[in-house]
C-alpha cells in the first residue's frame, strides 16, 4: 500500500473496487481516441493550438467535475444501502480519516481519466508557449471547482438519510450539473480576462488584475471546498458520536454573506440593493435545514439534554440557520437598505421573515405523518409563492401580493410591507409551538 493509502485505507479499498485492469485499459484507450479525434477535428477546422487546448480541457474538467461529484455523492449513500456503514463506524478510523478517504478514493477512476487526458493538454503548452495564460487559468480554476464539486457531493451524501433509495442518488447528478455550469462560466470568464476591456474582479474596492482575478477565484473555490468537506466530516462525526458545534453553520452563513457583499459593494453607491448577499446565504440555510432530518425523537432528546451548552450545540439546523439570517438581513438593511431607491431596500427584512416562515413550516411537516415531509414542504412552499404571482400580480393587486411573496410596494410604508410576512411568521410559530407540545406529550 502507498503512503496515502496507509493514512486513509478507504483509498485502497476504492482503488481495488473501481480501478480494475480492464477498466483502466479501456479508459486509457478511450482517452487516447478522444485526444486524437479532437486533434484531427481542430486541425481540419481552425488549426489553432488554443482551440485544441480549450476542447481538451473542456472534456477533461467537465468529466472530472460531473463524474467525480457522482462518485462522492453516492459514497456514503451506497454504504448505507449495502448495510456496510455501521461496520465502518466500528473501525478505529476517525471521522476525518473516513471523510478524507471517501473524498480522495471514491473518484479514483475520474482522476485516472483526467490523468489520461493530461498529456494532450501539456502538449499544447510545449508546442505553443503562447497559450500558457489559458493553460494555467483553466487548470487552476478547473481543479479548484472539481474539488469543490466532490466535497459538495460528499456533503450531500453524508446528510442522506434515505437509506440508499432513489432520492439519495439524485444529489450526485444535480451537484455535478450545477458545478459543470459553474465550471464553464468560470472558463468563459477566465478567457475574457486576457482581452481588452476585461471584466476584472472587483472585491471591496480591490482590483487584482487578470492573473490576480484567477488566483482570487481559485482561492475562493478552494475555501468553499474546505467548508463543504468540513461539513461532511462533522456530519460523519455526528454519526460517530462526536460532538456538534453550534457556531459552524452560522459562521459559514456570515462568511458567505460577507463574500457575496464584496462583489456587490460597488453597486451600493447608486442605491441598488444587494439581494444576492441575502439570497445565497438564505438558500444555504434552507438546504442545511432540508438535509438535516430532525423529527420527533430528535426533539425529545434535544430538549431533554444534559446541559445548556449541549442543547445549544445540538439545536436543530433550521434554528441555527434562521438566527444568523435575521442578523444578516438587519446588517444589510442598516448598511444598504436606507440608500436603496424607493422600497427596494426593505426586501432584506421581508425576505428574512419569509425564510423564517419557510423553515418553521419545514419543521412542522417533519412532525406530521407524511412519509416524505421535506418534499411535501417544497411542494407547498412552491404553491405558496407561485399562486400569488400568478393571480395577484397580473390583476394589479401589488399591495396584497406583498403579503405573500418577498416583494415590496413603494406605496406602502416599512411597517405595512413587514405586516404580511410578520403575521405569517407569528401564525406559523404559534402552530409549530402547539405541534411541538403535542409531539413532546405523545409517548
Amino acid at each position: 500500500m502507498s503512503a496515502p493509502a496507509d493514512m486513509f485505507p478507504e483509498i485502497y479499498r476504492y482503488r481495488a473496487q473501481e480501478a480494475g485492469k480492464i477498466r483502466l485499459i479501456s479508459g486509457l484507450a478511450a482517452a487516447l481516441a478522444l485526444s486524437a479525434a479532437t486533434a484531427y477535428s481542430v486541425y481540419r477546422t481552425t488549426g489553432s493550438w488554443e482551440d485544441y487546448l480549450s476542447a481538451v480541457t473542456f472534456m477533461q474538467f467537465n468529466m472530472l467535475v460531473f463524474y467525480g461529484a457522482i462518485c462522492t455523492a453516492r459514497s456514503v449513500t451506497q454504504e448505507k444501502a449495502e448495510r456496510t456503514w455501521d461496520l465502518q463506524r466500528l473501525t478505529p478510523l476517525s471521522s476525518l480519516e473516513i471523510a478524507a478517504g471517501k473524498l480522495l478514493g471514491a473518484p479514483v477512476f475520474p482522476w485516472f481519466l483526467f490523468a489520461c487526458l493530461l498529456p494532450a493538454a501539456a502538449l499544447t503548452l510545449a508546442l505553443a508557449p503562447g497559450v500558457y495564460h489559458e493553460f494555467f487559468s483553466r487548470y487552476a480554476l478547473g481543479l479548484s471547482i472539481a474539488l469543490f464539486a466532490m466535497a459538495l457531493g460528499l456533503l450531500a451524501s453524508a446528510y442522506d438519510d434515505s437509506g440508499g433509495k432513489g432520492a439519495g442518488h439524485l444529489s450526485g447528478p444535480l451537484v455535478g450539473l450545477a458545478c459543470a455550469v459553474l465550471l464553464n462560466s468560470a472558463f468563459r470568464y477566465a478567457d475574457s480576462l486576457w482581452l481588452s476591456f476585461s471584466p476584472e474582479i472587483y472585491f471591496y474596492g480591490l482590483q487584482p488584475g487578470p492573473a490576480g482575478s484567477v488566483l482570487f477565484l481559485t482561492a475562493s473555490f478552494m475555501a468553499f471546498a474546505a467548508w463543504a468537506f468540513l461539513g461532511a466530516r462533522y456530519r460523519i462525526g455526528r454519526d460517530l458520536l462526536e460532538k456538534r458545534r453550534a457556531w459552524r453553520l452560522p459562521a459559514f452563513l456570515f462568511f458567505l454573506a460577507w463574500y457575496i457583499t464584496g462583489f456587490e459593494h460597488r453597486f451600493s453607491y447608486n442605491g441598488a440593493p444587494q439581494f444576492a448577499a441575502l439570497l445565497l446565504p438564505g438558500l444555504a440555510a434552507y438546504m442545511a435545514a432540508f438535509l438535516s432530518s430532525e423529527r420527533r425523537e430528535y426533539w425529545r432528546r434535544w430538549l431533554a439534554g444534559e446541559s445548556r451548552a449541549r442543547r445549544l450545540d445540538d439545536a436543530p439546523a433550521w434554528v441555527k440557520g434562521a438566527a444568523p439570517m435575521l442578523v444578516i438581513s438587519a446588517v444589510l438593511y442598516l448598511l444598504y437598505g436606507f440608500a436603496a431607491p424607493g422600497a427596494s431596500g426593505r426586501v432584506y427584512p421581508v425576505a428574512a421573515l419569509f425564510l423564517l416562515r419557510d423553515l418553521m413550516f419545514l419543521q412542522w411537516c417533519r412532525f406530521s405523518a407524511s412519509r416524505r415531509p421535506e418534499m411535501m414542504a417544497l411542494a407547498c412552499l412552491a404553491l405558496a409563492y407561485f399562486l400569488p404571482m400568478l393571480i395577484l400580480l397580473p390583476a394589479g393587486m401589488k399591495g396584497p401580493a406583498a403579503a405573500f411573496i418577498p416583494y415590496t410596494d413603494e406605496r406602502l410604508g416599512l411597517a405595512a410591507n413587514l405586516a404580511g410576512p410578520l403575521a405569517q411568521v407569528l401564525l406559523m410559530g404559534y402552530i409549530l409551538r402547539g405541534k411541538i407540545k403535542e409531539v413532546l406529550a405523545d409517548k
